[in-house]
């Protein structure tokens, strides 16, 4: 997988430093639902058992291992924003476009939203841009890179900012 961020990096690193060694040792998540990563699943169902984590970054590494369930339901517990957004990728992960185009719009206005639009203006305009590009897989491994910094920037907004 391309490196982390510094914030992600740092984040991960204080708060499991074997964490971030499975996420930065897998490849790139799928545009679909799956394959299932086992070693970063047993990873984060350690980090579940271990400590305390916020909603938003378990649905996050869900994702990012895979396991579009249990991403879902973390999703689904967040009424923030981010829970939305979160939900809004895991339906177009799976393939459900129209129901991820709707919960992108109940995130509404967001800083990440605007971020991507001015990193990939020709891919992420929009989410329904992104939604309709996912869909067609064209140039499928761009794709993948545009949604590693979509993860990684949402991912960046729901880390505690006050973590060890």
């Amino acid at each position: 997988m391309p490196e982390l961020t510094p914030t992600l990096q740092a984040f991960f690193n204080a708060r499991s430093p074997e964490l971030l060694q499975v996420i930065t040792g897998a490849d790139l998540p799928g545009l679909g639902s799956g394959p299932r990563v086992d070693v970063v699943a047993a990873a984060v169902v350690k980090e579940e058992k271990g400590q305390s984590w916020p909603d938003g970054v378990l649905a996050g590494l869900w994702l990012l291992a895979g396991d579009l369930d249990r991403s879902h339901s973390y999703s689904q517990q967040d009424s923030s924003a981010e829970g939305s957004f979160w939900h809004g990728i895991m339906h177009r992960r799976e393939g459900d476009y129209s129901n991820a185009a709707y919960w992108f719009r109940r995130v509404g206005r967001h800083a990440v939203l605007d971020q991507l639009a001015e990193q990939f203006p020709d891919a992420y305009g929009t989410p329904d841009q992104f939604i309709e590009a996912v869909e067609s897989r064209r140039d499928a491994e761009r794709l993948k890179e545009i949604q590693w910094a979509e993860w990684q920037s949402l991912m960046a907004w729901c880390c505690p900012q006050d973590s060890p």
